[in-house]
C-alpha cells in the first residue's frame, strides 16, 4: 500500500472521530461510507481503462463530490437534525474514495470491501462511544427512524466522558486495532 493510499485512508477516519459519538450518527456515517465506496469502486473500474494516475484521482474526487452532494441533499430532506450534526464531516468521506483510485490491485469488489470495513468500524465506535462515553444507547434515534423511536433510548449507569470526545475515539480505535491483531494473530498460528 502506497503512502498516498495510507494517508487518504487515515484522513478518511476523521468523520468517525468527530461524528461517531452517538450510534445514530455512526450508523448514518456507516451507510454513507458503504454506499459511497461501493458505488465509487464499481464506477471507477471502467474508468481505469482510459484514466490513470492524477486523472483517475481527479475523476474519483469528482465522482465522490457528486455522490456526497446527492447524499447530503437526501439527508437534509430526510432528517434536518442528522444533517446539522454531520454536515461538516460527510464531505471528508471523499478521502477513502481517493484511496480507491490509487489502489494498485483493484477489483470490482474493492469498494464494497473498503465500505464494509469502514461501516463496521463506524458502528463499533458509535456503539462503544455512546455506551461507555455517554452512558446510554439509542439516544436520538428519532432523528433517523421518526418519533416512534424516541422511546428506544436505554440509560446505562454513568459514562466515561473522555470516550464521547475525539481523543476517546482515538483510544477506542487503538483498542479495536489491538483486539483485531490479537484475534487474527492467535487464530493464524498453527496448533
Amino acid at each position: 500500500m502506497s503512502r498516498v493510499v495510507r494517508n487518504a485512508l487515515l484522513f478518511g477516519l476523521t468523520p468517525l472521530l468527530a461524528g461517531s459519538d452517538l450510534l445514530v450518527k455512526a450508523l448514518t456515517i456507516a451507510l454513507f461510507g458503504l454506499l459511497l465506496m461501493s458505488l465509487g469502486g464499481v464506477t471507477l473500474m471502467p474508468l481505469r481503462r482510459w484514466l490513470q494516475g492524477k486523472a483517475l484521482a481527479l475523476a474519483a474526487l469528482l465522482l465522490s463530490a457528486l455522490l456526497i452532494g446527492c447524499g447530503d441533499l437526501l439527508l437534509q430532506l430526510f432528517s434536518g437534525e442528522l444533517h446539522a450534526a454531520l454536515a461538516a464531516w460527510l464531505p471528508l468521506l471523499a478521502l477513502p474514495m481517493l484511496a480507491l483510485a490509487f489502489d494498485e490491485r483493484p477489483t470490482i469488489t474493492s469498494g464494497l470491501h473498503a465500505g464494509l470495513a469502514f461501516a463496521a468500524l463506524a458502528l463499533s465506535l458509535g456503539l462503544l462511544r455512546e455506551g461507555f462515553g455517554n452512558g446510554s444507547l439509542f439516544a436520538h434515534m428519532d432523528w433517523l427512524f421518526g418519533q416512534a423511536a424516541s422511546s428506544w433510548q436505554l440509560s446505562l449507569h454513568g459514562g466515561i466522558g473522555l470516550l464521547a470526545y475525539a481523543p476517546g475515539a482515538l483510544i477506542l480505535i487503538g483498542l479495536l486495532l489491538a483486539a483485531r491483531r490479537l484475534f487474527f494473530n492467535s487464530t493464524s498460528e498453527p496448533s
